[in-house]
């Protein structure tokens, strides 16, 4: 009883000095029995919440849980989770939960939240270690003058408007204001852009690999690295300035000045040593170096705090030091941030709205007031210096004005200043509940904005459609091919070889290799270069190599190969793709069915059927689907023979842009030499016609392929005349296995008639909506084992006159 006593005596003075003195954390140290750590449990007399470990449990669990729940809706509302986390944090502070002081004292007592928060913190310095093994600094090397204007006029505008305006009304202000450095050093980083911050934000609303998103992510790289290199200048100066000799400046300098070089000739050749000698290709690091770089992690955070620098600049630049992406970036993501980052930084952001008391913002309007007018003129001159930046290279405003608001996203870097603030004193509770608050507001009303303002697939929806039916027969078939993996590569060459690509009639090859992104922060869409290292040999120089070998095998001058490697999430990867296809002006855009099969089993990857789905609704040409059954086990037998394994194609056309755009395609496969086409015409029984435009353009190409083949003996045209949907499954059943490759229109949109009956009823046992009616039942298991299929999509064309217009305009 004595000892309980003098607990609550001890905290409760703690409490008042607190108060007293206005500072975010109580100055005084509570008091508590370090022997309570677990409890025999409730029923034999103990209070489990008086314990470190149950206090620890629910404190975690409870602020998870409500996160959790809260993000389910807040999500809707364009709502990132960092704004969800502080949300969190200040209902269950003062404001509003902890407003019962006997709940507030029994969840969250001093005690508690010490345990809690040096929890936290070790989360956010693997954070910081993280995000700088992630960060690309490629990035730099060649940045865009875009980037550089709007990363440089985002960051010296707002301090040209600030600091000014600060010096001028500094008599005038409030006196814990006037005599600080509060808000200069609020000015600097409401300045910059945080790199990891920007980054999380933009992968949260999949624009990582938009066109406005890399050039934030390289605005924001650009300052990050800045602001990281002038702190530890800054921290350098003020504690040289602090310096009480000579010799105490020269430790200070020394021992930092060690650390560079450690990190830079020591931590960085180990770190490749580990990833490029010790690691195999391709996977992950082995537990004991994967434990050796986060106690490497926590160390430097440890020295650079014990030499007066902050605990944050260590890991990051230990992290900048290390190679990103496989496997030392890659582990960290699966290891570390599925794990003990996404389950204890959350807390350090519940933590920071935990203690902000919105009733402070009312108790001191003067404060409120002065503090909230700079940070409204920081953001305000950031989202003037962004915009003008943009307008000067020809942004339109929305755009311009997107990027700004990217820029001004805050996250948990703002919070860890605003933290450091309150530590040493610089912010009262009053600066810190009003800049928490401030730092909600600003991302809170960002994000939903960006997502009104920039939509990556307007300019494709805008763009003239290109299309193989609209262009001449011997004129560069201009091909997208995109691959996942490397067993994509064969049947991909095996179609192409079909697609009668000589001297007359060339193949313009885009070859993209898309990789989902692991391990780094940043999207990457750039032209392919050979592995510097002469024993490395990734999957990319593979699938290249493959291509220019089909290159060099064709006729000279009918195939040129050009090469693209892509990482980016599964779920934004659509962009990198239609944005290649956009500027390459393609025709077509080929991409691998979503299932796989190695004869025994059946395999389906829902991410890469995503990405296939999102490529049909934006893309800027047609596109095809291509269905693998049997092409890659041919392909090496055809390169050691060298002959074409699709030596018979058929073509079923119902009707409609979709197969006219097959038609189109199957065209020129005869050119080849060694491949024949038959093209089967399904008609409806007693159909009279309604000579809609389709019908009539129907007729008139396949006027035009028989009379352009008429005399070529490999080519056949067949006429099948059936009643309904179930005669064209039987026509289809009875012919498809004497064929290699069938070839179909994709009949997304089935806007003929005719079309329409042929296939009616065949739907409602619909797998795969993105092959089509007819290419969803060839791709069945019926047809699995027997013969290959090629679903062509004709991208519809825009019919508004502005859309025409800068169709007209971008080609």
């Amino acid at each position: 009883m004595e000892t309980d006593a003098a607990v609550n005596l001890t905290a409760a003075a703690a409490t008042a000095a607190a108060e007293a003195t206005e500072t975010v954390k109580p100055v005084a140290a509570a008091c508590y029995d370090n022997n309570l750590v677990n409890s025999q449990g409730m029923f034999l007399g103990d209070q489990p919440l008086r314990f470190s470990l149950p206090l620890l449990l629910i404190q975690v669990s409870l602020i998870l849980l409500l996160s959790a729940a809260a993000h389910h809706v807040l999500r809707r509302l364009g709502q990132s989770r960092f704004v969800t986390h502080m949300l969190v944090g200040i209902f269950l502070g003062p404001s509003v939960l902890g407003r019962n002081h006997e709940l507030r004292g029994t969840l969250f007592s001093e005690r508690g939240t010490y345990i809690l928060e040096s929890v936290s913190l070790v989360a956010l310095i693997l954070f910081l270690f993280s995000m700088g093994v992630k960060t690309d600094m490629g990035l730099l090397r060649r940045p865009s003058g875009r980037a550089v204007a709007v990363g440089l006029a985002g960051a010296f505008v707002p301090l040209a408007i600030t600091l000014p305006v600060f010096h001028v009304l500094q008599p005038t202000l409030p006196h814990d204001l006037r005599g600080s450095s509060l808000i200069t050093e609020l000015a600097v980083r409401l300045s910059l852009s945080s790199f990891p911050v920007i980054a999380d934000a933009l992968a949260e609303l999949d624009l990582l690999n938009s066109e406005l998103g890399r050039i934030a992510l390289t605005a924001s790289l650009i300052t990050d690295v800045t602001s990281w290199f002038l702190r530890a200048c800054f921290a350098a100066t003020f504690l040289i300035t602090e310096a009480k000799s000579p010799v105490f400046t020269a430790k200070i300098l020394a021992s930092f000045v060690a650390f560079v070089l450690f990190v830079a000739f020591v931590a960085r050749p180990a770190g490749r040593y580990i990833a490029y000698k010790r690691t195999p290709a391709g996977d992950l690091l082995s537990e004991g170096s994967f434990v050796v770089l986060v106690i490497a992690a926590l160390l430097s955070a440890l020295v650079t705090d014990v030499i007066g620098f902050k605990y944050m600049i260590g890991p990051m630049m230990l992290g900048l030091a290390l190679p990103g992406g496989m496997p030392i970036g890659a582990t960290m993501t699966e290891r570390l941030d599925s794990f003990f980052i996404a389950l204890f930084l959350p807390v350090y952001m519940a933590l920071a709205g935990y203690r902000t008391d919105l009733a402070e913002l009312g108790a001191h309007d003067e404060k409120w007031c002065a503090l909230e007018l700079f940070v409204a003129l920081c953001i305000a001159g950031k989202m003037v210096g962004c915009i003008a930046a943009g307008l000067f290279f020809a942004m339109p405003i929305g755009e311009a004005t997107a990027l700004a608001l990217m820029l001004n996203i805050r996250g948990i870097v703002e919070v860890a200043a605003i933290n450091n603030w309150g530590d040493t004193m610089k912010a009262s509770a009053e600066h810190y509940s009003t800049l928490t608050v401030s730092m909600v507001l600003i991302t809170a009303a960002a994000t939903p904005l960006i997502k009104l303002l920039y939509d990556p697939t307007g300019r494709f929806a805008r763009a003239k459609r290109r299309t193989m039916e609209g262009a001449r027969p011997n004129a560069e078939l201009r091909v997208m091919a995109c691959l996942y993996t490397e067993d994509h590569a064969a049947p991909l060459i095996d179609l192409l070889e079909a697609s009668g690509a000589n001297r007359d009639f060339p193949v313009s090859l885009i070859v993209l290799h898309l990789t989902e992104l692991v391990g780094r922060a940043a999207s990457v869409l750039k032209p392919h270069k050979k592995s510097s290292s002469s024993t490395s040999n990734s999957p990319s120089d593979r699938i290249v190599n493959a291509f220019r070998h089909f290159e060099q095998q064709a006729s000279p001058g009918a195939v040129t190969v050009s090469p693209y490697v892509a990482q980016s999430p599964y779920s934004s990867m659509h962009h990198d793709v239609c944005s290649l296809a956009h500027s390459r002006k393609a025709n077509l855009i080929l991409l691998p069915f979503h299932k796989s099969s190695d004869g025994a089993r059946s395999t389906a990857n829902n991410a890469v059927r995503a990405a296939n789905r999102a490529v049909l609704q934006y893309a800027p040409c047609s596109v095809a689907i291509l269905v693998d059954h049997g092409l890659a086990a041919g392909s090496a037998c055809a390169t050691a023979s060298n002959r074409n394994l699709l030596q018979r194609v058929a073509l079923y056309f119902l009707g409609g842009p979709d197969d006219r755009e097959a038609l189109a395609y199957a065209a020129r496969m005869p050119e080849s030499g060694g491949t024949a086409v038959t093209v089967v015409r399904f008609k409806l029984r007693n159909w009279v016609g309604m000579g809609g435009r389709d019908e009539v353009r129907d007729e008139e190409v396949l006027q035009e392929f028989w009379q352009r083949y008429r005399d070529d003996e490999r080519v056949v045209y067949v006429e099948k005349t059936v009643e309904d949907g179930e005669g064209t499954a039987s026509v289809v059943r009875s012919m498809s296995d004497k064929f290699d490759l069938l070839i179909v229109g994709r009949r997304g949109e089935d806007r003929d008639l005719e079309g329409s009956a042929l296939t009616s009823g065949l739907s409602e046992w619909s797998e795969c909506p993105e092959l089509g009616v007819l290419g969803d039942m060839l791709a069945s298991a019926e047809f699995a084992s027997k013969v290959s299929i090629l679903v062509i999509q004709q991208q519809a064309v825009l019919i508004t006159a502005a859309g025409a217009g800068e169709a007209d305009h971008q080609q």
